[in-house]
């Protein structure tokens, strides 16, 4: 086992054993002056299974000897208890296919203000049979994302994870992919083909906390985690990146983070971290130091850090860190209901200027209508009694109002055509039937446009948006976009047709959701709007 190795609490003295290949003798480790235990072995060609075995320092292990997963391994065997793994071929570590021959990592990628996000889970978006997805099989689907207008690919959590099928959101392998989803040349070919198509892929990485039999809890969990606060959800073991170990002089959970953060940039050329569930985590500093890292190991290419940070707090996210972005979860919170009809209409206007709400690099927060924390919007209208074409209506309607907001829009798998299964940790494919309908297919075609128009409209990814026309009665709202061309849209939130008048930029216009030219004088227009539908206006030179 070339440099195998274990960081461990400096106070620990006996010796370790890594068991290779589940050889009859265990090879004992010795301990580094960084304090890391090493032990190096002659091994042929081939795959080789290894754990360590120690005493643990746990408290709830009262002294045991365990055998562990190495905690830095970058391959797993779900067949051999989760055994670490290392390939050798010609007596080289090929464990993470090294050699892999990336072809578009000089492609050209959008930038963080430029961004059309689609998030989605491995298994269930690329779905094949009666078996959860693959990475080779969502390669498959790239095209259908290209052609949607999608630049960015958001993935739930795809390190390796307890069970067969997860979201993800319970780490406990950090550095190795999850054996379900594919190998790690699968996982690069992955990344080299979205970006081939000039799509970022993004990674949830979950830093809070970790699953219970994550390989650091069993071996000494103070020294790596804390105990949860009063009040705060509890996820799994919260990692403590305050402690600092004063021997080493490092904080040791502060490390692993980071080392985790820079080897999926520098191993798979990842273009993002969403970073899941950071008021939980509670750490700008820590946060600011992966933003940091992950824009050097970049080497200059755009890397995009965006926080869940719930409930919200803008300074999570501004020119200069901790984060570049931050979810913008009260867009969902304000439009949703005005979309049922149940919210308030200014509500909705205010949502769509992130500004509003505090953060002062508002084309970089991301604006959602559901994600796979939310039940999907088709499900929530359902429960407010709107369903069939109206249902269809309003996800158009919110369609055009995600797209048109200061921000870069999410989607969420399967919204784009009126998905509406029940949101729980079940995983179940995607309601691709959806698309042989006309309603299904003509929603999908929507997106697709207002995806195209925000790409070529630089008013619309500007962080420019004045308020022009708001009637709480009728449900009507407008405004207008700028910094770059001029934009106005116009939303009638009712689900009832209406002839409106109301303040209007002079000029000559050509209407894009319907296609026609106007002309406006007077300040004022005059016009027809059908029941739960917007107008795109955008200005002729």
């Amino acid at each position: 086992m070339p440099g195998g190795r274990i960081h461990r609490p400096q106070r620990i003295s006996t010796p370790l054993d890594g068991i290779s290949s589940w050889s009859d003798k265990p090879i004992t480790m010795h301990k580094d002056q960084s304090g890391t235990w090493r032990a190096e072995v002659d091994l042929p060609d081939g795959q080789h299974s290894y754990k360590f075995r120690l005493k643990s320092l746990s408290p709830f292990m009262e002294g045991r000897v365990v055998e562990v997963t190495d905690p830095q391994a970058r391959r797993i065997d779900p067949q051999n208890s989760e055994a670490s793994v290392i390939v050798l071929r010609d007596g080289q570590d090929r464990t993470t296919a090294p050699d892999y021959p990336w072809q578009h990592d000089q492609v050209p990628l959008p930038q963080d203000d430029e961004l059309v996000i689609y998030e989605l889970h491995v298994g269930e978006f690329a779905w094949e049979g009666d078996k959860p997805g693959t990475f080779e099989g969502l390669v498959r689907r790239l095209d259908y994302l290209r052609d949607l207008g999608v630049n960015a690919v958001e993935l739930m959590p795809v390190q390796a994870f307890p069970g067969e099928r997860s979201w993800g959101y319970l780490p406990r392998h950090f550095f190795a992919l999850e054996p379900g989803y594919g190998t790690p040349e699968d996982f690069k070919r992955l990344v080299d083909e979205c970006h081939a198509r000039g799509m970022r892929v993004i990674l949830d990485m979950v830093f809070n906390h970790s699953d219970t039999e994550a390989p650091l809890n069993h071996i000494d969990f103070y020294y790596w985690y804390r105990d949860a606060r009063e009040g705060e959800p509890s996820y799994g073991p919260k990692f403590d990146y305050e402690r600092i170990d004063d021997t080493l002089g490092v904080r040791p959970a502060f490390r692993f983070g980071l080392e985790v953060a820079a080897f999926w940039v520098e191993e798979y050329h990842v273009d993002g971290y969403r970073l899941d569930a950071t008021a939980v985590l509670n750490n700008f500093e820590f946060v600011q130091a992966v933003r940091d890292l992950c824009k050097e190991k970049a080497g200059g290419k755009p890397f995009y850090i965006v926080a869940e940070q719930l409930p919200e707090n803008p300074a999570i996210a501004t020119p200069t860190g901790p984060a570049d972005g931050a979810w913008h979860q009260a867009f969902e919170l304000q439009v949703v209901p005005a979309l049922c009809e149940v919210g308030e209409p200014a509500a909705a206007l205010e949502a769509l200027q992130p500004r509003n709400h505090g953060y002062i690099s508002p084309a970089r927060v991301v604006n959602y209508l559901e994600s796979h924390d939310e039940h999907t919007l088709m499900r929530v209208l359902a429960e407010a009694g709107i369903t069939g074409d109206k249902a269809f209506r309003k996800n158009k309607l919110g369609a055009t109002l995600l797209f048109t907001a200061v921000g870069n829009p999410m989607i969420h798998q399967g919204q784009e055509f009126g998905g509406h299964r029940p949101r729980d940790l079940e995983i179940r494919p995607l309601q691709w039937e959806l698309l042989e309908h006309d309603y299904g297919l003509h929603l999908k075609e929507h997106y697709a446009f207002l995806a195209r128009l925000r790409r070529e409209t630089a008013a619309l990814r500007s962080e420019d948006l004045e308020p022009l026309h708001l009637d709480a009665q009728a449900g009507v709202i407008a405004y207008r976009r700028g910094g770059g061309g001029e934009v106005v849209v116009v939303a009638n939130l009712r689900d009832a047709d209406q002839t409106l008048t109301l303040p209007f930029p002079e000029g000559a216009w050509r209407e894009l959701s319907f296609g026609y030219d106007l002309e406006v004088s007077s300040a004022q227009l005059s016009e027809d709007f059908p029941a739960s539908s917007a107008k795109i206006y955008i200005r002729r030179s």
